[in-house]
């Protein structure tokens, strides 16, 4: 499979250009968030969480590619005011190239919280919280 919709997807995540990334999405891709458990489905839905993320967070940065066949695995980091956190997003393209799932992993806990309680009211979803028990 090509992955010829990959580096200009993350070229326009990295200049923070989100008018350049829904051309790279098929259009019911799927997005499973960190944020909830239920994933944001179809070009429309995902195109208006990356433009949330892209205008909340400080920077965002993908310091690795690791791709073959349909996947890839993107190393990033991202950081929104004092909260930073490293992840990795698992990427599957379809046979156009065009990324047709997006599954998010992102660490430590308490800093993917506190980037969430400040893009929640952005993507319209209930703001979480830690609880100590």
């Amino acid at each position: 499979m090509m992955m010829n919709h990959l580096s200009p997807f993350l070229e326009g995540m990295h200049a923070r250009n989100p008018d350049n990334l829904a051309e790279h999405l098929a259009e019911d891709v799927v997005l499973e968030s960190p944020f909830l458990s239920d994933p944001f489905v179809g070009r429309q839905a995902v195109m208006r969480v990356l433009q949330v993320l892209l205008a909340g967070v400080d920077e965002f940065e993908a310091t690795e590619v690791i791709a073959g066949g349909t996947r890839a695995a993107i190393m990033l980091r991202i950081r929104a005011g004092d909260a930073e956190v490293t992840g990795v997003d698992d990427l599957t393209v379809n046979a156009d190239g065009l990324i047709a799932r997006m599954s998010v992993q992102w660490r430590p806990l308490e800093k993917i919280v506190a980037i969430q309680q400040r893009l929640a009211p952005l993507i319209g979803v209930p703001k979480l919280g830690l609880v100590q028990i």
